[in-house]
């Protein structure tokens, strides 16, 4: 239970890479149960946003990329004031303008599924903002920004956290979805998935899944590992859960050399200054 509770804390996650020894550690007991949610939240719901599929993303006007793409996947936490994964809402406005300003595209997960796997870029310089654990700020202080600069990003959600303190509601979830957010899986419980059985993690992933895809009538295919650890089989199991690719907390931009399912992001500290910022965009990574 300790494990668990350190797992949700505000803390969040930690910057860690994958650690095959874990494989031999005791697997630990878990409630492998979906949480509950009150149907007054979502199920009375009567509208539902429906996001595109691969098929249906018209990219007869996006540009081929000669080599592999390298995308910059920005990792966030709370638009907050507090410890080291707490961005100040001021900053965070700054670092949007600054990416409105210089004609970067926000990508979906499955545009940047796209990108990353066909060579081909909607616009020269391209971004994909993710936020994890789902706090309420993103979206009381986050929302409203991007909306202003017509922007997009990704919630990693963890699916226990829902309804909780801090953390986002079915509703506002339901909201970010309909206009232009996506929310995708953190797992439920979030674990480090590399201490745990192949069957434990499984439950982690596909019930995650499953719970997005009811509440948001969505196909989610995009998977964030708790504080970024996993080994090998925890890759082949992501797949076999239904994702088409996952993301760590390893350093650096993405491109699909990496894999699909261990994506690196580019972690978004407080205090950054803008000019700091403005560098890692342009610096391959």
């Amino acid at each position: 239970m300790l494990i668990l509770l350190l797992s949700v804390a505000f803390a969040g996650c930690r910057n860690n890479t994958s650690d095959q020894a874990e494989k031999n550690k005791e697997p630990m007991k878990i409630n492998t149960q979906s949480p509950k949610m009150k149907p007054s939240n979502f199920e009375r719901t009567n509208h539902f946003n429906i996001k595109p599929t691969n098929a249906s993303i018209n990219t007869s006007k996006w540009i081929p990329v000669k080599g592999t793409v390298h995308i910059p996947i920005l990792m966030y936490h709370s638009i907050s004031i507090g410890n080291g994964l707490c961005v100040p809402e001021n900053e965070f406005f700054s670092q949007m303008k600054w990416l409105k300003e210089n004609g970067y595209y926000t990508l979906s997960p499955e545009e940047a599924y796209l990108v990353l796997t066909k060579d081909i870029k909607p616009r020269e310089n391209c971004v994909l903002i993710t936020f994890d654990d789902g706090y309420e700020d993103n979206y009381t202080k986050a929302y409203p920004i991007l909306k202003q600069f017509g922007m997009k990003a990704t919630i990693f959600m963890i699916g226990r956290s829902i309804n909780k303190k801090n953390h986002l509601t079915a509703k506002q979830m339901l909201e970010l979805s309909r206009n232009g957010f996506s929310v995708e899986s953190h797992t439920i419980h979030h674990l480090n998935l590399n201490q745990l059985s192949a069957d434990q993690q499984t439950s982690e992933m596909k019930r995650s899944k499953e719970l997005l895809d009811k509440m948001l009538h969505q196909n989610t295919i995009f998977l964030c590992y708790p504080a970024g650890v996993y080994n090998e089989e925890t890759l082949k199991l992501a797949q076999s859960a239904g994702y088409k690719m996952a993301v760590t907390t390893e350093p650096g931009d993405a491109f699909r050399d990496q894999g699909m399912y261990s994506l690196h992001r580019i972690r978004i500290f407080p205090g950054m200054s803008l000019e700091g910022f403005a560098r890692i965009l342009a610096t391959p990574q």
